[in-house]
């Protein structure tokens, strides 16, 4: 525990106290945003029909290695 010399350091702490609670609150709300934001549906519909896309553009890709390597092995 700090033990203070005199109010002038304890008003200090408690002005910096204030500004980091203030800090914390303006971090909260922008998560808060920010998550509010990505779980909309129409971002959760974008990123869903990206990765569907991405799968399946892996798939055919894979698909064709596959395939080509089953043919040097007939």
């Amino acid at each position: 525990m700090r033990e203070y010399k005199s109010f002038k350091e304890i008003d200090r702490d408690l002005k910096l106290l204030k500004l980091q609670k203030e800090i914390d609150k303006e971090r909260i709300l922008l998560n808060y945003n920010q998550t509010k934001e990505s779980l909309s549906p129409k971002r959760l519909l974008k990123s869903a029909a990206g990765s569907i896309f991405k799968n399946a553009l892996i798939l055919k890709g894979a698909t064709k290695v596959l395939g080509f390597i089953g043919d040097k092995w007939k």
